[in-house]
């Protein structure tokens, strides 16, 4: 059995040897840990030891340091007084604040898609909601959630706004990390295709107004899964 601290070694880590992912070693790793930690290989309250995470990812103790410092910078990780750097464990408030600045963003991003859209990003979106569908009614969980994560990135870099994409990549992170604490990814990409056709039409203001509910809805639902909200 593995330890706490350092899970089973699989293939997929070791090709962050080999370039294949491009980037530095460092950013490489990073975004290992970070995909890692939102698709729950490392639970919260998970320890993440230095020494542990190097021989893992078959890296040297500098570049795990690294990540883990900058994994703790955005959010994913904490330190605790015994336990050194574990993985962070989600509070009512966390929750209530990250959805808070996700209406407020996601929706002007909407907006600003339905004036901007390509007939490429109408198509992305709709390829994203067509995966997602397929993946929940084989039952691959995993993969839903995977292509509803693709459909929010798809709703933002639609807006052509660099900036408002640079702003939202690790919120979007941190919300898709968020999202895969609800059993039933259904439950939060039922508003999508109402989302996607408001942008394909330009329709900015019904596409603020979608994404505005969408998002309340994902609150309710995401309360009522990880805090058993009535």
């Amino acid at each position: 059995m593995p330890s706490e601290s350092q899970p089973p070694t699989t293939d997929e880590d070791h090709v962050l040897l080999d370039g294949s992912r491009g980037g530095s070693l460092g950013d490489r790793l990073l975004d290992a840990l970070r995909d890692d930690v939102i698709t729950g290989r490392y639970p919260p309250g998970y320890r993440l030891v230095e020494r542990d995470v190097a021989a893992t990812y078959g890296v040297s103790r500098l570049p795990a340091r690294e990540a883990l410092q900058s994994l703790r910078g955005e959010g994913f990780v904490e330190v605790r007084k015994t336990r050194g750097l574990v993985v962070r464990s989600w509070t009512r408030r966390d929750v209530t604040e990250l959805f808070d600045i996700r209406v407020a963003l996601e929706s002007m991003a909407c907006r600003e898609a339905a004036d901007k859209r390509s007939d490429d990003d109408v198509t992305a979106l709709r390829t994203a909601i067509t995966a997602a569908d397929a993946a929940f009614g084989s039952g691959d969980l995993r993969a839903a959630h995977d292509a509803n994560a693709q459909f929010h990135r798809l709703l933002v870099t639609s807006s052509h706004n660099d900036t408002l994409v640079q702003v939202m990549s690790p919120i979007l992170s941190r919300v898709q990390w968020l999202v895969r604490q609800i059993p039933d990814p259904h439950a939060v990409i039922s508003d999508h295709a109402e989302l996607a056709e408001a942008i394909a039409d330009g329709d900015g203001a019904r596409a603020e107004a979608r994404a505005r509910t969408h998002a309340e809805h994902n609150r309710e639902v995401t309360l009522s899964a990880m805090f058993d909200d009535r």
